[in-house]
């Protein structure tokens, strides 16, 4: 039997094999409860932001023990505008309205970005983002974690890390606010 990624402990998660060796807790895989700032069950998969500077994603597999971790340790849960999303949701394969495309531009300058600033992000990750659609792990949602596993798979083991951070420092635009 193959040994869990994941171990849901009485005030701690412990993660055991991440996807990004560049997160930091490649060496520190016990998150105590007092470094989960919030959780997010919306997100996919579900995250928590974790020293109030970097998203860990939650295998949608753990969804249901998560939660349940989750309501037994009181983590405030967050229902934050997803910035990812709303960036790339350009890179989807799916036509939306001119006002659908406003909409999220006034969102996402709500949420701290101005135009030219999304427009340079999005250029800066289209040829990561790309035809990638068509394999996101869901049909109608492009993420963080979508953006970082096509970064991964372009880079293989040299995954950038200041493109890690970089994402991360997005993702967390409108955190706190």
């Amino acid at each position: 039997m193959a040994s869990k990624r994941i171990v849901f402990h009485q005030d701690a998660i412990e993660v055991r094999q991440y996807e990004f060796l560049v997160s930091s807790i490649r060496d520190k895989p016990l998150i105590h409860i007092s470094q989960i700032n919030e959780v997010n069950l919306n997100t996919f998969p579900p995250t928590i932001v974790v020293n109030h500077n970097e998203i860990i994603f939650i295998e949608t597999k753990h969804k249901p023990e998560f939660i349940s971790f989750v309501k037994q340790t009181g983590l405030k849960i967050e229902d934050r505008f997803d910035v990812w999303k709303a960036i790339n949701e350009v890179f989807l394969e799916t036509e939306f309205t001119q006002h659908h495309y406003q909409k999220t531009m006034e969102d996402l300058i709500k949420n701290g970005f101005t135009e030219d600033e999304v427009v340079n992000i999005r250029k800066e990750i289209t040829e990561v983002m790309e035809g990638w659609a068509s394999v996101a792990w869901e049909w109608n949602y492009l993420g963080h974690y979508d953006l970082l596993l096509n970064k991964k798979q372009a880079y293989l083991l040299h995954f950038p890390r200041d493109f890690y951070w970089w994402t991360m420092e997005i993702a967390l635009r409108n955190y706190g606010t």
